[in-house]
């Protein structure tokens, strides 16, 4: 008889911790709701992207590009600055430039000066600037005719600024450009012919940059 008594009393034990101990995870589950605030289910407001800071807009038309290649030089942005000039894998033109006549004659670089160069002359004079330069390119007189049908021309005296720590390199350039233009198959414009041209015989232009950062 007592063995049987205190075998209930054990099971009675046992049971009543089980149920000390589903009370307490009661008691702290709705403690953790209440300290919440009950938004425990709520769906959460998801966080607006990060912006970028570039100034790049996809270039549906010709003016489009000039203002990109601009603020890709003001931003130090070689893919922006490539983005400007045509690119054959989305069906546009092979790129090409052409110095001034004296220029080509002096820098046998500009033989086979094509979109990768430029992209190793951007990058180069990048490296090549401090972190507080601020590069500037001011157009003047220009003119744009067109787009007819998927081309464009544009031409401009260029001034452009671009403090560097190379000493024997010029820190500004001036002369006139001609860009021509066109459209690709995404109907992206772009500059698929650069014209570089002296404008005296005393300045530096925009090919002497390339001729010493491109090397």
């Amino acid at each position: 008889m007592n063995r049987e008594f205190l075998i209930l009393n054990n099971e009675a034990a046992r049971s009543g911790k089980f149920k000390i101990k589903k009370s307490r995870l009661r008691i702290s589950f709705f403690t953790l709701l209440a300290l919440s605030g009950c938004n425990i289910f709520q769906t959460r407001t998801p966080q607006p992207p990060q912006q970028s800071q570039s100034n790049f807009i996809p270039a549906t038309s010709p003016d489009i590009v000039i203002e990109n290649l601009k603020n890709a030089i003001a931003e130090k942005d070689v893919e922006n600055y490539l983005n400007c000039l045509s690119d054959t894998s989305f069906g546009g033109k092979v790129f090409s430039f052409e110095p001034p006549p004296d220029v080509k004659r002096q820098y046998s670089i500009f033989t086979n000066w094509d979109r990768n160069s430029e992209r190793a002359y951007f990058n180069n004079l990048v490296v090549q600037s401090s972190a507080t330069s601020s590069p500037a390119l001011t157009l003047s007189s220009d003119n744009l005719v067109g787009p007819i049908g998927d081309s464009a021309t544009y031409t401009a005296d260029y001034n452009l600024i671009w403090p560097n720590k190379v000493p024997a390199a010029p820190q500004g350039v001036q002369g006139s450009l001609q860009f021509y233009l066109g459209a690709d198959n995404n109907q992206n414009w772009s500059i698929h012919r650069w014209v570089d041209l002296r404008i005296a015989d005393s300045l530096k232009t925009w090919s002497d940059m390339k001729a010493q950062f491109g090397q």
